[in-house]
């Protein structure tokens, strides 16, 4: 809960401070980070989390690890703003790591470019208000559907998308295996298209 004690453990700045011991308080739940292709829900915190202390304990007041410090804002002027990932985010990956060995994602097998990937880059292409195909994976489940590069993705499952963070969390809940609907534009004609979700390859 916002308020609990939280306890972060780890090694910062390397093993000559190993099981260094942080303390302070949960600042928020639920704080959303877009790392590129990736959105993450996190606790934030106040307890000092520094370089090393990636994949340590953030632990209650009861000894419980509540989370996996993970990130910082690390800006001058900036402190006392970490992050961990929520152990219960971490527990199915744990299990999943534990029998199979890796961690089995669902993709689509395409290269996509977003609106901000676009303003970042300087990439000049219309959009349309959603994802271009820039590439495809041959033979992946994009490719198999039918959907080919200059495509435009617009929905998935009929809801609008505007970023590839956001493509790949409806992905990610949908699952290996799943059919889904995924709304294109082809110049200037709206298509349906249903994909099936496959395991994204080792490689």
């Amino acid at each position: 809960m916002v308020g609990e004690p939280a306890i972060a453990i780890g090694n910062p700045l390397g093993l000559e401070f190993r099981g260094t011991v942080t303390a302070g308080v949960i600042s928020a739940l639920n704080r959303s980070i877009d790392l590129g292709e990736r959105k993450f829900k996190l606790i934030q915190t106040d307890a000092a989390i520094n370089p090393g202390n990636s994949g340590g304990a953030l632990v209650n007041a009861d000894g419980q690890v509540i989370g996996i410090n993970s990130a910082k804002v690390a800006v001058s002027g900036v402190e006392g703003i970490g992050f961990a990932i929520p152990i219960n985010e971490a527990k199915p990956i744990l299990a999943e790591l534990a029998n199979k060995g890796r961690v089995a994602r669902p993709f689509i097998g395409a290269s996509l470019i977003d609106k901000d990937v676009a303003q970042r880059y300087g990439i000049d292409v219309d959009l349309k208000g959603g994802l271009f195909v820039a590439k495809l994976y041959q033979g992946g489940p994009a490719w198999q559907a039918g959907i080919r590069t200059n495509d435009v993705i617009l929905k998935f499952n009929g809801n609008s998308i505007k970023s590839v963070s956001d493509l790949r969390d409806m992905i990610n809940k949908a699952g290996i295996g799943a059919q889904v609907n995924i709304t294109i534009v082809r110049g200037d004609e709206q298509i349906d298209k249903t994909v099936t979700l496959a395991e994204m390859p080792k490689e």
